[in-house]
């Protein structure tokens, strides 16, 4: 079966029709039956347990459950024996706009990343020395939260909630004005979290005595360039990050006391791209005030890094880029040590593949701006794919959870 998560928001910086969450059945020919689709509030994110019995949606909002300022919100599945799914429960995620999920190898903890808004939530004035007024803004905050899972896969009770406040590169050039936690995995008992907002990968661990989250690193990555989506080598301490801001990929080393070391930087896009927007390098942490934004989050023409993932035997690493000159999805072989040169790029049908799936030598594009998905099959010589053997009409799909 394929599980197929979809945006169902009219606000925001991401749009879509989707109802919820999507069960489809692919034929031997490839092509997809659709088998039922649950009703999940904006659950463009959705996460499988490590077992493949329970699937867990992040739901993207800022009013969970039609309360009015309740945040975002989690939701717990069961996959019952003809494969479609029944709601197990939900809850507040104790932040605003949900934006991923992720479960402990062992099925005993729920993280979900809280990424806040990237508009004003709150303003108020303050009155300067001289008497004059300033308007101060306020935004939502962005955080991790831990959650027991019970042994049926529902979601228990909050264990501990961790607030990050600090600020991006764009905080006065706008794009990305404070902490945006955009994704959360974890690796053992070790948490990693994107935020995209502040520039940073936080690293945390699990402290299953004490039932909470120890922060053991807060890197700082590139400035500006945020940090939006990783993927683990499947067996060599590397991971390697989509940033979102400028199109491009970062490999990190990392060990189990959260100490991080970027070994590689790759672009993604083709050498002409920069020879029109060259990769900008910035030697401070904030811009000044006024200073203009080059980002792609500024651009909706420049491309935009979203989704990252690495086949299972670790040969080639794949990213997705929306926007400029149609998607497209960046082909990389990886190396012995874990080091990444292009193999090539492969060209979807819509502008934004925001989200994608590997499996079985197959690639699922899901293109959130044509409601489609499309399958390829990819090449076992250099990861790179022929023409599309399947289409098949989602609206909005945006993440996927593939069983066999």
């Amino acid at each position: 079966m394929i599980y197929i998560g979809s945006v169902s928001t009219s606000s925001g910086s991401v749009t879509g029709r989707g109802k919820g969450i999507y069960t489809v059945k692919e034929n031997s020919d490839h092509s997809m039956t659709h088998i039922q689709t649950i009703p999940s509030d904006n659950a463009g994110i959705i996460t499988a347990s490590a077992d493949g019995r329970f699937i867990y949606a992040a739901n993207e909002s800022k009013s969970f459950g039609g309360i009015n300022g309740s945040g975002g919100g989690v939701s717990a599945y069961r996959i019952l024996e003809d494969g479609t799914l029944s709601l197990i429960n939900d809850s507040v995620s104790y932040g605003s706009r949900t934006a991923y999920t992720a479960v402990t190898e062992d099925g005993k903890y729920l993280l979900a990343a809280n990424h806040g808004s990237h508009t004003t939530v709150t303003c108020s004035y303050i009155q300067n020395e001289d008497g004059s007024w300033q308007l101060k803004r306020g935004f939502d905050d962005s955080s991790a939260a831990l959650f027991s899972l019970r042994e049926d896969g529902g979601i228990g009770d909050l264990k501990d909630l961790v607030v990050f406040r600090q600020s991006g590169y764009w905080c006065h050039g706008g794009g990305q004005s404070t902490s945006h936690i955009h994704q959360i995995r974890t690796h053992g008992d070790l948490v990693f979290a994107c935020n995209r907002g502040a520039d940073e990968i936080e690293v945390m661990r699990i402290d299953r005595e004490k039932e909470c989250l120890s922060i053991l690193n807060q890197y700082h990555t590139r400035s500006g360039y945020a940090p939006r989506y990783m993927e683990f080598h499947p067996f060599l301490p590397v991971f390697y990050v989509a940033n979102e801001n400028y199109p491009s990929v970062s490999a990190y080393s990392y060990d189990e006391s959260g100490m991080l070391t970027e070994i590689q930087f790759c672009p993604t896009m083709h050498d002409e791209y920069y020879t029109e927007r060259p990769l900008p390098v910035f030697d401070k942490r904030h811009a000044d005030t006024g200073e203009i934004n080059t980002c792609g989050f500024a651009d909706r023409k420049a491309a935009m890094p979203s989704d990252i993932h690495i086949s299972a035997e670790g040969r080639f690493l794949y990213v997705s880029n929306r926007y400029y000159d149609g998607g497209k999805i960046t082909v990389f072989r990886v190396s012995k040590d874990g080091s990444l040169t292009m193999s090539g790029l492969i060209d979807t049908e819509g502008n934004d593949p925001r989200g994608f799936a590997l499996s079985d030598g197959l690639l699922y594009a899901g293109l959130l701006d044509r409601n489609l998905v499309q399958v390829f099959r990819l090449s076992s010589e250099n990861g790179l794919a022929g023409d599309c053997i399947s289409r098949f009409e989602i609206p909005a799909p945006s993440s996927f959870v593939i069983t066999k």
